[in-house]
């Protein structure tokens, strides 16, 4: 099942937002700071002060004319081998992490430009906090909106294994308080669950995995490029809070009234969504990877006579797997950690061996797993055209907590001839659960490597190839959890 109630979410939000940059007009920019090019503007120098001299203090990058500018839009076009199962019908991933995280950035930076020429004060900034609030509200009913992303990504595990499925948002219902994935066949879960338990209980989370993977995603971009976050950060906060939200809703029994009134109303089995509320699904598969579907709860017979009740109440959980839900919903609200999310988009700092200054900022993550949670943060460093991603990992199933590490150097250019190239490198380890169990203390060591790189085709037109591979485990944003090697082309505009 999709988002719950985010698009309200996002209108409340957006007034809280709005009323406290009203009265903190210069969030975002220490006060006395000057500001010089902009990084990756393709100046000599891409930090403010010369990262070569020994500095303790670095003005933030230049803000361009118009808030939001830079913003890198990336449309990956094809994604091998998913791409033979998938198509456009059902996109990859990252396909959709994409698509979504550059119309929300171009949608917001609109937004930024057409209020821009107001006169500044009350006025603005309620009808710019409104704007962005309106904006989120219908954007989620639509793709590549929010919901639109959630639900692609509980696809991506169906077609990974070709179970056809149907995106509820293109049943056009603006306003529906949830969205579904339809048209999965009863057969196909169960066989799903019979042969790739992990897989199955995957599916489950994938949907908020996305958006927690598309807020990073952004945010990201934003301190490599230069991009302040002052307004993206309303999308960030609406949707890391509506996950807390769902999350935590699944642990108590408000909504089974309202599962009984959809299993009342859908009479095919086409009509029903894939799992009911997502991570009651979840928790309860995770711990019971081995029993067969038809004998879960599930296997109750629909209220209609024909077909499996898909939907667990309140009651099909227990108190132990009720209580683990509110501590994940508890451990979500990492997502919000960042100063990022509070308009702090880059942090001045300096080498204790030489002095050299650079530009750093942080975030801290929380994700659902196959066998548990994943908690960790990342770490953004820029100096000069070194621009650095770092992550920290602790890994945790019901019996352990394992590390894994990763890092990524991002868009170096490189000089081929009398051309520049972009490119990006990347590299991680880890030690998980074997199987993805919940319930094991063996280990399985594993890793992945990628390379990418953008070629600039035409003015801001890139052209864009990547490539990375992996053993077993799971990687958020990768919908293979065995050994996998991928492939992906596509376009980028940088505006």
């Amino acid at each position: 099942m999709g988002e719950r109630n985010r698009p309200h979410a996002a209108l409340s939000i957006s007034i809280l937002i709005g009323c406290w940059l009203t009265v903190s007009p210069t969030v975002g920019q220490p006060a006395g700071e000057s500001l010089s090019a902009p990084p990756d503007s393709g100046g000599s120098d891409t930090i403010a002060h010369n990262p070569d001299q020994p500095s303790r203090r670095i003005p933030e990058p230049h803000r361009d004319p118009f808030p939001g500018a830079p913003l890198l839009l990336s449309v990956p076009l094809s994604d091998l081998p998913y791409g033979f199962r998938g198509g456009f019908g059902s996109p990859s991933m990252r396909q959709s992490v994409e698509w979504n995280a550059g119309a929300a950035q171009l949608a917001n930076q609109t937004i930024g430009w057409l209020w821009e020429g107001a006169p500044p004060g009350l006025l603005r900034s309620l009808g710019l906090w409104s704007s962005l609030g309106l904006f989120n509200y219908f954007s989620a009913y639509f793709p590549p909106g929010g919901a639109w992303m959630h639900e692609e990504w509980h696809r991506a595990v169906l077609t990974r294994y070709g179970i056809p499925s149907y995106n509820g948002v293109y049943h056009w219902d603006i306003g529906a308080g949830v969205i579904s994935v339809d048209h999965v066949r009863d057969a196909d879960l169960a066989a799903l669950k019979a042969g790739h338990p992990a897989d199955f209980t995957r599916l489950m989370e994938a949907g908020i995995e996305g958006e927690t993977e598309s807020s990073r995603l952004m945010r990201r971009n934003n301190f490599f490029l230069g991009r302040r976050s002052e307004y993206d950060a309303l999308t960030w906060w609406a949707t890391s809070l509506n996950g807390t939200a769902y999350i935590y809703i699944c642990s108590i029994k408000d909504p089974d009234g309202e599962l009984e009134a959809m299993n009342r109303k859908e009479d095919v089995e086409s009509e029903r969504d894939f799992t009911g509320l997502d991570f009651r699904a979840w928790v309860y598969d995770m711990r019971h990877p081995d029993e067969p579907y038809e004998a879960s709860p599930r296997g109750r017979t629909h209220p209609t006579g024909s077909g499996f009740d898909r939907y667990l109440l309140y009651g099909d959980l227990t108190p132990g797997e009720r209580g683990y839900l509110r501590f994940q919903a508890g451990l979500s609200l990492l997502n919000l950690v960042s100063p990022q999310m509070f308009g702090r988009d880059w942090l001045p700092g300096a080498s204790p061996w030489g002095g050299q200054g650079f530009l750093w900022n942080f975030g801290l993550l929380h994700h659902l797993t196959p066998f548990g949670y994943d908690v960790g943060g990342d770490v953004l460093v820029r100096r000069g055209k070194w621009s650095w991603a770092f992550t920290l990992q602790g890994l945790v199933n019901g019996e352990m907590a394992l590390p894994a590490l990763g890092g990524e150097l991002f868009r170096y250019p490189v000089k081929v001839g009398a051309s520049e190239m972009f490119v990006t490198l990347g590299a991680s380890a880890w030690l998980q659960p074997d199987d993805q169990r919940y319930r094991t203390t063996d280990i399985l060591p594993g890793g992945a490597i990628s390379l990418g790189a953008a070629v600039p085709l035409r003015g801001a037109l890139e052209v864009f190839g990547e490539a990375d591979a992996k053993t077993p485990g799971w990687m958020p944003g990768n919908a293979y959890l065995d050994a996998a090697a991928q492939a992906r082309a596509g376009l980028q505009l940088r505006l």
